[in-house]
């Protein structure tokens, strides 16, 4: 097994790589957080979202409801059109921590940095200075403090995830399975702080935040409204509205981007069926996104099957309706509790220039400690 990782993590210097292979979806990986630890922590109440994690006890009394974890991850990726490898490496570490006193639990820390290389990309996501370049990705780097009892109402700040559609409660950053949040509102997280809660079963998440997702930009005054609320995903079924409105920093100009969406999904046994749709604008065009997406994890929670049809369209008066309809088939398989190993057939129905219709193979070993 390690060896594997070895060959992921070490072999970045042979590939070459095509235009166009680190876009917004890899972006929408890489700035979000692990699995086990979705948005917002109030609305589970005080738990360990890590499965895995170094020993503390050393610390005493610090260590009391604290985990901390080195999480190393290594992709490769495969367009069937231009024939190239691309290749992601991602060093990183996770914190979690729950400040308490005598009278309970009072705020949440989350810290998650990563180290991130891409290697010889000619279109890598904005914040990255070239082709072949090191960044650190801040993921999520938040306090959650109480305010009120029973987690009513609760203020998060630092940089924290757009609390929009199925990513608030389906956290799949940083693995290859993604919800599309960066490509459909134009950014996935953001320094600012939000007011969120539980209030009579409904949990709710309200934000306002700087407009320029990874770094701190000011240019050009950007901002975003984001905010979402929906029914107790616990009960197995749930519903949710969310609205975004955002003037996001680009380094050659701002972007707008509106939505409303609505999300639902259903649990059934080991199956679970999901849904998302939205609508707005991206700056003067219409634009619609839709999501779909059916799931399926053995009782051993070893193994992780699922589908995806994804859709983002926009209109222009000049061209008409443009963009992307693609089907995504992947597997997880997890061992133990520190491995993960992934892979991903991501098929593009809508035919190129060429006439091709080109796919993307994608492959990834992740190990936590």
């Amino acid at each position: 097994m390690t060896n594997i990782l070895l060959c992921l993590l070490l072999g970045a210097s042979a590939a070459v790589v095509d235009e166009g292979q680190l876009n917004q979806e890899a972006e929408d990986a890489m700035v979000g957080a692990p699995p086990g630890a979705p948005l917002p922590e109030s609305a589970q109440g005080v738990g360990d979202p890590f499965p895995s994690g170094l020993p503390l006890e050393w610390l005493g009394p610090l260590s009391d409801n604290l985990r901390f974890t080195l999480d190393l991850s290594g992709r490769f990726e495969y367009a069937t059109d231009s024939q190239e490898w691309s290749i992601t490496q991602m060093y990183g570490f996770d914190l979690f921590k729950v400040l308490s006193d005598r009278r309970g639990d009072f705020a949440t820390i989350v810290m998650q940095g990563f180290a991130t290389r891409i290697n010889n990309n000619p279109n890598p996501p904005w914040f990255f200075d070239g082709p072949t370049d090191w960044e650190f990705i801040y993921r999520i780097f938040s306090i959650n403090w109480k305010l009120a009892p029973r987690g009513a109402l609760n203020l998060k700040m630092g940089h924290f995830e757009m609390p929009f559609g199925l990513e608030t409660l389906i956290d799949t950053n940083g693995t290859l399975r993604q919800m599309g949040t960066a490509r459909n509102l134009g950014i996935k997280a953001d320094w600012g702080a939000t007011l969120n809660g539980v209030v009579n079963g409904m949990q709710y998440e309200f934000g306002l935040g700087r407009g320029s997702g990874q770094q701190w930009q000011s240019a050009g005054s950007p901002y975003d409204f984001v905010g979402r609320i929906g029914t107790d995903p616990d009960k197995g079924w749930w519903v949710g509205v969310s609205g975004f409105a955002g003037s996001l920093y680009r380094p050659n100009g701002l972007i707008a981007r509106r939505r409303i969406g609505i999300d639902a999904g259903i649990e059934r046994g080991s199956w679970t069926f999901m849904g998302e749709v939205s609508g707005g604008d991206n700056d003067d065009d219409s634009a619609i996104q839709f999501l779909g997406d059916v799931s399926w994890r053995d009782p051993e929670q070893k193994w992780f099957l699922y589908g995806q049809l994804q859709v983002n369209k926009q209109r222009s008066a000049a061209s008409g309706w443009f963009g992307t309809t693609q089907t995504n088939l992947g597997v997880e398989w997890a061992p133990d509790q520190h491995w993960t190993l992934s892979a991903q057939w991501v098929q593009n129905l809508e035919p190129a220039a060429n006439g091709q219709r080109d796919a993307l193979i994608q492959m990834q070993a992740r190990y936590r400690f």
